[in-house]
């Protein structure tokens, strides 16, 4: 029984009931492959046959294509051989005799003419003898696989059935109708037109109800209509495949059934290709194209003739493929599995490259090319090394500099090691992957200089390595220095050498910034490097900005020849290069130091601007870093914050070198807002960093030690930290101030002698150095350990005189408030004054705990002293109610000390409770912790 072919079966019943009444005519059957048009083909037979007619049975198949005659003969000689009465009147016989092995009679001088001539006449002469007996139903089953001279017999019969009792029924599936001429003559003739559309949801559910039974789950027939797209004859395969896997229709079998489709659907297209070769041919090409290509480009690379492609498409078309004008895509991703399957190494690498040469003639950009020569087995010299460059340098102009380092190293896969082919290709690779892991780059530039011919040659490639990561390793640092002695200094230089020389002198200072000798030359340096009425040369500025680095560092000389050395400098220095870009690395940082942040604002905000056209986020992050670094400086800590937190979340995690700088940032603004989350950031998610970001790590250590209480491990920390860099030569307390931390923790541990000795060798350093914040903060912390409370208070108003003169209100807040802490034991009413003011510096710097440590002192009495409360996200009324409740005052206490309500005291440590994830006031102490008074 046929399902949902209700239709189709009036129109071929009418068929054979036109042809008894004399009515010659021709039936095709059409349909996608497997949707049941053979079936139809069968109930014509069925049908003829109950009506009495007789009916003829053949079929074309792919593999007999070249046995002339072949379908006729499947039709005729049946009836030549059947005993009794003849069934073909003796012309005929005659006609047909070639069928058999005989001779044809002589038509003319070719004999293959006269065979053919004669079996058309034949066959015509056959069907009129037989039509005259009863009506013939002729079927023919894939009419697209019959061969030539059976198609031309059956188009001289199509052509002639006016008036005969025949009909000629023929399968011919979707797409094949024009692939040869004689088909579209028999199409056109054809008077009667069946389609077996693919079978509906409801009839699929239906068969399946015939396999399973009634109790069939409806998910499981809507999973079958999926996976066969209705197709009967896959339908009825896929039920019989699943009943031998125990699949019972359930709809906890639906997963089962999809696996069982699409293994059965792989297994159709292996046989096809194994079996058909032009089909094959044909997938191959289209999947080594990319599966999406234009049609004359797969028949060329595969080879395919215009049978094979009509083949091809007839047997892959509508599920595996699709073609849309010139193009061919693959719809199903099984064909390129099944494919890649089929494809051993060798045929594969054959393929891709000779669809490389296919590409490039046909005109494609050199990336489509490369994509081809990357599934090679070997690069050839030549012509396909030179592809690969080419497609490299198209993907870096169009700022994609992964692919350009994939198609560079493909190339130097199989160049000979110490081939000047190969230098070139690695300078080039290491350019494309300076922006995306130039810890590689680096790699490969120190491969690509021994191989240069020149002296020049190899400068050229050793200037190329980033400021950053001149000293990282041994091996780069041996180069450079190798390097730049064989090109000799640049005084005895000039032109583009005396650049090479400058640059390669400031890769040599860099990778000795950890080695004290070469930090105390670095001022002597810096004073030797001559002005120059049109400015300093690239190669000047990269020198210079290392060794203002490096005199910094090393406390050579004072700030304010820094800070005038660096305000030349950034009246120069461009923001839109890759020098630019590395002196983001030093120069804020030596700003900072040197109390000359003003200078570097509009340079950096230019910079910024650039940065962010730059298509990869790294030169944002590192900007916005430094923009962080400079409002930490001017004591603007909400803004700093924002920004380092940015600049750390916005930095190519890839990049350890780009990862550094934000996360050292990240540690000093941490490091001044007492914030704990964000100090476990820098702690937890910073990778391992070179002694800057050491030093950071000690110090957040050292802080948290404090604010637990726990002294002993807090010193431990910055001593240690302390010992690093002075062995390294770090001796700046504007850089680094580890000695006030020393000095203070020694002090609260009763250690007075460490704590003045501390400190009175952190003040020397900070008035040879001379930038107000250091100076000031010195003093400070002078005061700070002194035993002698007049001594004290001189100190700290010399403090906040010298303070006056710098731009960290940070700074300039700490040192009111500890000030008027000092006054409140001599003159209260200026205690206030001075207590006043630095509580409003205090909140404009976005120090909350540092103003409600003020608070804490108006409120406390003489000779008390108040701990800080060391947490930013408590607001100031939080934070002073929350520091009282921590040292013994009841709610009542409370109130009447700050002159309010119960009930607002309740309301404020409610709130600090649940900012502070604690339970009670049991617990306030440890979590405010309490920081010594620090730098």
């Amino acid at each position: 029984m046929l399902l949902e072919r209700e239709p189709e079966l009036a129109v071929l019943e009418k068929a054979v009931l036109e042809v008894q009444s004399g009515e010659g005519a021709v039936l095709l059957a059409g349909g996608p492959a497997g949707a049941g048009s053979s079936a139809l083909l069968r109930e014509i037979g069925s049908s003829a046959t109950r009506l009495g007619a007789r009916v003829l049975r053949a079929g074309g198949a792919q593999i007999e294509q070249d046995f002339p005659l072949g379908v006729v003969r499947q039709l005729v000689l049946p009836l030549l051989s059947v005993p009794g009465p003849p069934v073909a009147a003796p012309v005929a016989r005659v006609l047909l005799d070639p069928l058999t092995g005989g001779r044809p009679p002589v038509v003319g001088d070719d004999p293959a003419r006269s065979a053919t001539a004669s079996v058309l006449h034949g066959l015509h002469t056959l069907f009129v003898g037989l039509a005259a007996q009863r009506p013939v139903v002729v079927l023919v089953d894939d009419l697209h696989w019959v061969d030539e001279p059976s198609l031309r017999a059956l188009a001289f019969l199509a052509g002639r059935l006016s008036g005969m009792r025949v009909l000629i029924a023929a399968v011919l599936q979707d797409g094949t109708a024009g692939r040869e001429p004689l088909i579209r003559e028999i199409a056109d003739v054809a008077r009667y037109h069946l389609r077996a559309a693919p079978l509906s949801a409801e009839a699929t559910a239906r068969l399946v109800g015939r396999k399973f039974g009634a109790d069939h789950a409806a998910e499981f027939a809507l999973a079958c209509h999926e996976v066969t797209s209705g197709s009967p004859k896959e339908l009825r395969t896929l039920l019989d495949r699943a009943v031998s896997h125990r699949v019972t229709g359930k709809a906890s079998d639906c997963e089962r059934i999809r696996e069982l489709g699409t293994a059965f659907r792989r297994e159709r297209l292996q046989f096809l290709l194994r079996r058909v070769p032009g089909v094959a041919a044909f997938a191959k090409a289209l999947v080594v194209l990319g599966g999406d290509a234009e049609l004359d480009l797969v028949l060329r690379l595969g080879e395919v003739d215009a049978p094979g492609r009509a083949a091809a498409l007839t047997a892959l078309g509508g599920r595996w493929l699709e073609v849309a004008g010139d193009r061919v895509t693959v719809r199903d991703a099984s064909l390129n599995r099944v494919v890649e399957e089929l494809l051993d190494a060798r045929e594969s690498s054959a393929l891709h490259r000779k669809a490389a040469g296919l590409l490039d003639e046909s005109g494609y950009p050199p990336e489509a090319v490369a994509a081809q020569l990357l599934q090679v087995d070997v690069i050839n010299a030549g012509w396909e090394v030179e592809r690969l460059r080419a497609a490299a340098q198209a993907a870096r102009r169009r700022a994609a500099p992964s692919p350009a380092g994939r198609y560079l190293r493909r190339a130097l896969l199989d160049l000979s090691p110490d081939s000047g082919e190969r230098a070139r290709l690695l300078v080039e690779l290491a350019a494309a992957e300076l922006d995306v892991d130039p810890g590689s780059a680096v790699r490969h530039l120190a491969q690509a200089a021994p191989l240069m011919p020149t002296v020049r040659d190899r400068a050229t490639v050793a200037t190329w390595i980033p400021l950053p990561v001149a000293g990282e390793g041994p091996l780069v640092a041996e180069l450079v220095r190798d390097v730049a002695d064989r090109l000799g200094p640049a005084e005895e230089l000039s032109g583009h050498d005396r650049e090479l020389a400058l640059r390669l002198e400031a890769r040599v200072w860099f990778s000795g910034l950890g080695e004290p000798a070469k930090l105390a030359a670095a001022a002597r340096r810096l004073a030797e490097l001559r002005d120059h009425p049109h400015g300093p040369t690239a190669g000047e500025r990269e020198l210079r900005v290392v060794l203002l680095m490096a005199a910094t560092l090393g406390s050579g000389t004072t700030a304010d020849v820094i800070a005038g050395q660096a305000r030349k400098l950034l009246a120069h220095d461009p923001t839109n290069t890759y020098g630019a870009l590395a002196a983001l690395q030093t120069l804020p940082a030596v700003l900072m130091a040197a109390d000359a942040v003003d200078a570097g604002w509009s340079w950096l905000e230019a910079a910024y601007d650039n940065a962010r056209r730059h298509s990869n986020p790294t030169p944002q992050a590192l900007v916005g870093a430094q923009r962080g670094l400079l409002l930490l400086g001017c004591g603007r800590l909400v803004e700093a914050r924002e920004e380092a937190v940015r600049a750390f979340e916005l930095v190519d995690r890839s990049w350890p070198d780009a990862v550094l700088l934000p996360s050292v940032v990240l540690g000093l603004v941490a490091f001044a807002l007492r914030d704990r989350p964000l100090a476990a950031r820098v702690l937890d998610g910073a990778p391992p960093g070179d002694l800057r970001l050491f030093e950071i790590r000690r110090s957040l250590r050292g802080a948290l030690a404090a604010q637990r209480g726990d002294l002993q491990m807090a010193l431990a920390q910055f001593l240690d930290s302390g010992r690093r860099l002075d062995r390294a030569g770090w001796h700046n307390p504007a850089m680094h101030p580890w000695r006030t931390w020393a000095a203070v923790l020694s002090h609260r541990l009763g250690r007075q002698d460490d704590a003045v000795r501390h400190a009175e060798d952190n003040y020397e350093r900070a008035l040879e150095w001379g930038a107000p914040t250091t100076l000031g903060r010195a003093l400070r912390i002078r005061a700070s350990v002194h035993p002698d409370r007049d001594r004290a208070l001189e100190l700290l108003r010399e403090s906040n005189e010298v303070l006056r003169g710098s731009v960290d209100r940070f700074e300039q807040a700490k040192a009111l408030i500890k000030l008027g802490e000092v006054l409140r034991e001599v003159d209260r009413d200026e205690a206030e004054r001075v207590l006043a003011r630095g509580r409003r510096l205090a909140e404009q710097c976005g120090a909350h705990w540092l103003g409600a440590e003020a608070d804490g002192l108006f409120a406390a009495p003489a000779g008390s002293t108040a701990a800080p409360v060391i947490r930013p996200e408590l607001t100031r009324g939080e934070a002073t109610v929350a520091e009282l409740a921590a040292r013994g005052l009841t709610n009542a206490d409370i109130a009447v000390e700050l002159g309010t309500s119960r009930r607002a005291v309740e309301k404020h440590l409610t709130s600090a409770y649940r900012k502070l994830r604690i339970d009670g006031r049991a617990e306030l102490a440890a979590a405010l912790g309490g920081d010594p008074e620090i730098g």
